[in-house]
């Protein structure tokens, strides 16, 4: 009995960093990590343990998020250059528009569906939080009449273009009163 009371200790100890994994994981399933190259999954998935998501917990604003996610994104898009240097699937968007994907949908799952924040915490972040942009989200928006100026994600090549999308889903989203990461659920 002893030896797993021991193991429950060492479990409960790094709990949260076993949350981290499991999104980190989860994240990175078939449907994102296709277009990367091969041997892609593991250096990204370091890159996303790498990030301080508990730096987080400590937003107040939007700005402030953008602050963070830009930090974040900066570091994420250097593990994903570094692994698909002769990828063309991935560019000229790599940045902006897959590794912006690859953060937004981490954020969202640590934020809204993990228990690594409490509760009140969750739910004054999922208002910063961004849509992960993909060919869903640019098609659904397109048969909603709204345009993106992109076609696909690879098409997603500055900071300007991903904004946009952002702050035109976010002007919605407070008009109908809800999150606006909540339009990624056009995927269930």
């Amino acid at each position: 009995m002893k030896s797993l009371v021991g193991e429950y200790k060492r479990i409960g100890d790094h709990h949260a960093e076993a949350d981290r994994y499991y999104f980190a994981r989860v994240v990175l399933g078939p449907s994102v990590i296709r277009v990367f190259q091969k041997y892609s999954k593991p250096v990204i998935m370091r890159a996303l343990l790498r990030l301080d998501i508990r730096s987080l917990g400590e937003i107040r604003s939007q700005n402030a998020y953008i602050e963070v996610f830009e930090d974040q994104l900066e570091s994420l898009a250097q593990a994903i250059r570094r692994s698909n240097r002769q990828n063309n699937r991935v560019k000229p968007g790599l940045k902006w528009g897959h590794a912006t994907k690859v953060l937004c949908l981490y954020h969202r799952d640590m934020v809204l569906h993990s228990r690594y924040f409490s509760r009140s915490t969750a739910n004054r972040l999922s208002k910063y939080l961004f849509v992960p942009v993909d060919n869903v989200v640019i098609k659904r928006l397109l048969s909603l009449g709204y345009d993106p100026e992109v076609s696909k994600i690879n098409e997603i090549v500055s900071s300007r273009k991903f904004y946009k999308i952002q702050s035109d889903l976010g002007n919605a989203a407070k008009k109908a009163n809800v999150p606006r990461v909540w339009f990624d659920d056009n995927w269930a």
